[in-house]
């Protein structure tokens, strides 16, 4: 996801020091069929079948699933928009979900409503008996959700719906637990690995389907319009609904697409997505689906990412707007094809796209920002901050705090985006371009479609570079980093 824009500092002649100080393949992949109906007072009528494969080395006893939309609701502990990004998020007054879920079964057999968490943020299903390493189980759960009026990834504006985070999403399994972190303000709390989808969602009349995946349908009735959807080896499905024009082109193979409503020049907007698929297709590994959709909707934040789906927040525009599609189809890579936790190690997919996005403009004609210029900001920018932090009596400048670790948006998007940044440029001032280029390759084909953790990222680099790297991270990581700038 990108932030709100971080204003920056320029600085004169900024320079950086050295700092001394796969996935495994699955046989299987669960599954989701989904059926969908949205009214237009943008109630979510739903059933979910989620044929449960158990890629995990123990047998399961239950499984959880994320209710995210509960986050929404009315009383909620954790509130998904921070306390002073309410009124922004709110222009209307404020708004709530109401979910209901109307059952649950496990292979035709009917279950009890459990729901739990730290937040009434999980559906907790007991299963019939142990599901054993590689079984196979189906799951079906009918619900509905209230939207409500927000600018968020669930909800909904006067120009459009958001439909992001909006099912029961199996929990993933670690250390002997399912991992159900609540749906903290800060950063992107989600954690899933790539499933199989089949999606049919039928809306008003008058909405276009921006989504994850590939139409193969759309048919018409009175009042209404249903499509049929298809989507393989993604982390997750989203949609965003609206009366749009739609422009597309071609990156290579990628068929490309931009929704908008609201655009002076939407080819501009196209072409920043068409170029980003095709410069970080060769500099990481190819685009890994068919299609790729960027589109414009009421959003709080600049941007966010979602497999084969990025949403562009309307509030921007210029070269600003176009900053935040590449930022968001760097994301396709990091976050998208390459998975991890990103509640634990959010600088793995932020700082990846944060800095994949600077070396964008290296590689592209015709766009205001360069590569040097961005750099000489985020590191003045950085800079300023942690002396404005020592002053304030503040001293933690780790990224390997938890999201909800950090003290606030600012705190985090500087220490994730902007010092995750420079560290990369670091590694790869210490190896070279051509290593550091042949790393990230490497880490991209060794764990697509998987999760990542950061010994991938770092045994990448060691091996692409054949030095040690490790505690040169670890210096960055850990807040050992010491910056200066020079005359």
């Amino acid at each position: 996801m990108r932030k709100k824009l971080i204003a920056v500092f320029a600085v004169a002649a900024l320079a950086l020091p050295l700092c001394a100080c796969s996935s495994d393949e699955k046989t299987e992949l669960t599954s989701y069929t989904i059926e969908a109906s949205l009214s237009a007072d943008n109630i979510l009528t739903a059933t979910v079948t989620c044929d449960y494969v158990n890629n995990n080395d123990v047998p399961l006893n239950e499984l959880w699933f994320h209710l995210y939309p509960n986050a929404f609701r009315e009383g909620a502990t954790y509130c998904p928009v921070p306390n002073d990004r309410i009124p922004d998020a709110y222009p209307s007054g404020r708004s709530y979900s109401v979910m209901k879920i109307d059952g649950v079964s496990v292979g035709g057999n009917t279950k009890e409503v459990t729901v739990g968490g730290d937040d009434e943020n999980v559906l907790i299903v007991a299963l019939d008996g142990a599901l054993e390493p590689t079984e196979k189980t189906s799951v079906k759960i009918q619900y509905s959700v209230k939207l409500p009026k927000v600018k968020h990834r669930l909800g909904y504006t006067d120009k459009s719906v958001n439909l992001a985070n909006f099912y029961p999403i199996a929990c993933m399994y670690r250390d002997g637990a399912f991992v159900a972190d609540p749906y903290y303000s800060i950063g992107d709390p989600f954690y899933s690995e790539c499933a199989n989808y089949s999606v049919t969602l039928t809306v008003p009349q008058n909405y276009e389907c921006a989504c994850t995946g590939e139409i193969s349908g759309k048919t018409e009735a009175e009042g209404t319009v249903t499509y049929e959807i298809g989507a393989s080896s993604v982390r997750d499905f989203a949609a965003v609904l609206g009366e749009y024009q739609k422009m597309s082109g071609l990156s290579g193979s990628t068929i490309v697409n931009y929704y908008y409503y609201s655009d002076a020049d939407p080819e501009k907007a196209l072409n920043a997505a068409i170029d980003s698929v095709r410069i970080f297709g060769d500099k990481f590994g190819a685009y890994p689906y068919k299609e790729y959709t960027v589109v414009q909707t009421g959003f709080l934040q600049g941007g966010m990412e979602y497999p084969a789906l990025s949403m562009i927040s309307d509030a921007y525009s210029g070269d600003s707007k176009l900053d935040i599609i590449v930022h968001e189809t760097a994301h396709q890579w990091w976050y998208g094809a390459v998975g991890n936790d990103e509640v634990k190690h959010s600088w793995l997919d932020e700082a990846m796209a944060e800095y994949s996005t600077m070396m964008f403009y290296e590689y592209a004609d015709g766009y205001k920002y360069t590569f040097e210029g961005k750099r000489a900001d985020a590191l003045g920018a950085y800079m300023l901050y942690c002396e404005t932090y020592k002053n304030n009596g503040l001293g933690d400048t780790s990224m390997t705090r938890a999201v909800n670790e950090y003290a606030n948006e600012t705190e985090y998007s500087y220490m994730i985006y902007v010092k995750g940044a420079l560290m990369l440029d670091d590694i790869r001032n210490t190896i070279g371009t051509d290593k550091f280029l042949a790393g990230l390759k490497q880490y991209y084909a060794d764990n697509k479609y998987g999760i990542a953790q950061p010994q991938n990222l770092i045994g990448a680099m060691e091996k692409a570079s054949k030095r040690q790297l490790k505690p040169l991270f670890e210096s960055w990581l850990n807040g050992n980093v010491q910056l200066y700038s020079t005359h």
